[in-house]
């Protein structure tokens, strides 16, 4: 399932030729949604993108070893790509992420929806955890945390069928390795298999009202690594910034893991926290049991309502109620949070947790200001390697 980028470019190339080449054979029109969306008849096409510019200071404070502080500016992200419709069944996305030197896949999808409710897709997404399918554009803090860190549930290459009501989700999925993994080698004497994993999620929504909502949510992945590394556990220090302290190392051979979601939204406040269980199958050690969670609370003093969309079991672009392009003060959220990722079953591991106070400011519904404070404790006295970890970080960011 791992398909080379070049075939992948050229793919996403075709789309864009094909859209172009049906827009000119008849009227178009134009239309603005957070960019200029072309509309001839049943096809659509879109430019899309996002940048984040962020500066981070690090200070790191070691039972053993020196202590150090560390700053850093630098992109975070910078994506290019498109989407768009061929007809009320077909749909398409292909997005580059072009940020720290190098070029790679994010989202590269082609959906078939049969019904209005029905969709089988085939390509490099996400599938599992209400933070992690949210999009980085409408998450609260500026990193996703430990919590997706140690379930490494990032894009693969899925085959999924989900379907939908108009309060609740369900999803199952095939999975194989990332698009911009190398290619399984041929010639391995150990074998030439990529990692194989099936998930499935489902979502509930037993309150969803104007003013109020009420997000249940549970998911479960298997994965085999087959003939690859094994899979290794580790956190980052609610940033995507600087060196992981608790880790198990590779260990894993299988693993089964089940997320539990929820999230409540009533006006301007919203409560958010996930729990997750991961049972690591080691044949020549024993298993271990691995659990992370997190929980937050925000706040918009200025009124705002995180935009929940219980048909699709996820969260969406906040509705700014007074932009300053509109002559308002726009957006502000005030948020708290707090993580905890348990590895000690495995020796030498250790636990990580920590405090995250956030600040975001939204001038309007496309650009966002925003500001983190983590301290972060990776204790593991069993080896004296206790590491504190104070971050400050600030991005600037945009999309369209």
């Amino acid at each position: 399932m791992t398909f080379k980028t070049s075939l992948c470019a050229g793919v996403a190339l075709s789309v864009a030729m094909l859209a172009a080449g049906a827009a000119n054979a008849q009227d178009t029109t134009v239309a603005w949604k957070g960019a200029p969306q072309w509309t001839n008849d049943t096809l659509t096409f879109k430019v899309r993108g996002r940048t984040y510019f962020d500066y981070i200071y690090q200070d790191v404070d070691r039972q053993t070893g020196v202590d150090f502080a560390a700053s850093n500016s630098r992109i975070r992200t910078a994506r290019i790509g498109v989407e768009g419709t061929w007809n009320a069944n077909w749909a398409y996305k292909a997005e580059v992420q072009l940020a720290r030197g190098a070029a790679e896949w994010e989202d590269l999808i082609l959906e078939y929806k049969p019904t209005d409710t029905t969709s089988i897709l085939v390509g490099n997404f996400k599938t599992v955890s209400l933070e992690n399918i949210t999009s980085s554009r409408y998450t609260t803090f500026m990193e996703r945390g430990p919590y997706n860190d140690v379930l490494n549930v990032g894009r693969v290459m899925n085959i999924q069928a989900k379907t939908n009501g108009q309060n609740w989700t369900a999803a199952i999925a095939a999975s194989g390795d990332s698009i911009n993994s190398a290619d399984v080698a041929t010639n391995s004497a150990t074998g030439s298999k990529e990692v194989f994993g099936v998930n499935g999620r489902f979502t509930f929504a037993p309150i969803d009202l104007d003013e109020t909502k009420l997000h249940l949510g549970v998911w479960a992945r298997y994965r085999n690594r087959e003939d690859q590394a094994n899979f290794n556990y580790a956190v980052r220090n609610n940033t995507a910034y600087g060196a992981q302290y608790a880790s198990t190392g590779a260990i894993g051979v299988r693993d089964t893991q089940i997320g539990l979601e929820g999230a409540l939204v009533h006006k301007n406040f919203s409560l958010q926290g996930e729990y997750a269980n991961i049972s690591v199958d080691r044949p020549a050690n024993a298993d271990a049991d691995l659990r992370a969670f997190y929980v937050y609370g925000s706040w918009f003093p200025t009124g705002e309502m995180r935009r929940y969309e219980a048909n699709k079991g996820e969260f969406n672009r906040t509705k700014v109620l007074n932009p300053v392009t509109s002559g308002g003060m726009g957006a502000l959220e005030l948020a708290v949070r707090y993580d905890n990722v348990d590895l000690t079953d495995v020796a030498g591991a250790g636990e990580y947790s920590a405090v995250t106070l956030g600040a975001n400011w939204y001038p309007h519904p496309y650009v966002r200001f925003m500001a983190n404070y983590s301290m972060a404790q990776n204790d593991n006295p069993a080896v004296g390697a206790d590491v504190d970890v104070n971050t400050f970080q600030v991005r600037a960011q945009f999309d369209f």
